[in-house]
């Protein structure tokens, strides 16, 4: 596999090596004077949580009356519950089926303090979600399952909770990575993501870790910063997942939150990409990507400007072999 990259000045030009897109990376630009930040960014944090306590529509007390419940015959219960997590519809939707599933009663979960129940039982919720609608509205069958970390991530509230979407058609880039993955295994014969990780474990710059059928990689042309690449090997749809996969993917998630708390990151975005419901295809395993957003204060510098955002040109700060480097240890037996 050619991973093609090319220096023009101090900015390194890479090139997704499926997509084709372009990634410009400068170091230097962390570096640069910012106008902006916060001389406590911590306990700025913590200001917005005492703040956003109160009144909160995701906390136990207000929950049952501020959040909305399940109208379709089809589903099981007003609300989908599963220990403490709790799957009901957006109220305020961008999607097919969109839902809201609150992770835990606390208002605030720091990174570094997550475990993996909750992230399996959510996806199980989810699940459950997804095989109901899809029994009932056969067309709904490309699942989605996204986490917005705090106000940066776009996370409008900031009590503890994902997105889940079960529609009739993938998202223009899911469409087009499995498009371009099964033309890649047709021209070369082999699956891209499994020579993607077999080549980035046999240079070690980028690689992570490898256990559990997962890999976990920091993506040589991310499109966000410090982006890491999970991918579960030989897997299926997100709604088919057995309970094992289930269970390894949020161990990986959850060494990933404390690996960005030790690098003071504050909010991030979790995306998922998926075969539709029922389909297993080789060239097109089930993985996810977790990029970094700005610390959540007052005022702060974007991290995206006109090139990212009408441009589709890439811009980062960070070089995915120190993002690697700074994730390994959260990865090495205790």
């Amino acid at each position: 596999m050619d991973l093609v990259k090319h220096l023009v000045g101090r900015v390194e030009h890479r090139q997704d090596p499926l997509l084709g897109t372009w990634t410009r990376i400068n170091p230097d630009r962390a570096r640069r004077p910012k106008q902006t930040g916060s001389a406590d960014p911590w306990g700025e944090l913590d200001a917005l949580v005492r703040k956003t306590r109160p009144g909160c529509p995701f906390c136990p007390e207000n929950r049952d009356r501020e959040t909305p419940v399940f109208e379709e015959v089809f589903i099981r219960e007003k609300r989908l519950r599963r220990g403490e997590v709790v799957l009901f519809p957006n109220k305020n939707p961008y999607g097919e089926n969109h839902c809201v599933a609150i992770l835990s009663h606390e208002h605030f979960i720091p990174m570094d303090r997550y475990d993996d129940g909750p992230l399996v039982e959510s996806v199980q919720l989810s699940q459950e979600f997804f095989q109901a609608v899809h029994a009932a509205r056969p067309e709904c069958r490309y699942p989605v399952y996204v986490w917005n970390f705090l106000p940066p991530s776009a996370g409008s509230i900031v009590h503890p909770h994902v997105q889940i979407l079960l529609e009739s058609r993938p998202a223009p880039v899911v469409e087009t990575l499995a498009v371009l993955s099964r033309r890649w295994n047709e021209s070369k014969g082999e699956s891209f993501w499994q020579s993607l990780a077999a080549h980035e474990f046999s240079l070690g710059e980028r690689s992570v870790w490898r256990g559990d059928g997962a890999a976990v990689l920091a993506s040589f042309a991310p499109r966000g910063f410090r982006e890491i690449l999970v991918i579960l090997e030989d897997s299926g749809s997100l709604a088919d997942l057995a309970l094992p996969r289930v269970k390894a993917f949020s161990r990986v998630l959850v060494r990933l939150l404390k690996a960005y708390h030790s690098m003071g990151v504050g909010s991030f975005n979790l995306v998922t990409y998926s075969t539709p419901m029922g389909e297993e295809d080789p060239a097109f395993p089930f993985h996810a990507k977790l990029i970094s957003r700005p610390f959540p204060s007052g005022v702060y510098t974007n991290d995206t400007g006109f090139f990212e955002r009408m441009y589709d040109l890439w811009v980062i700060d960070t070089l995915p072999e120190d993002v690697a480097r700074l994730t390994r240890p959260f990865f090495e037996p205790s």
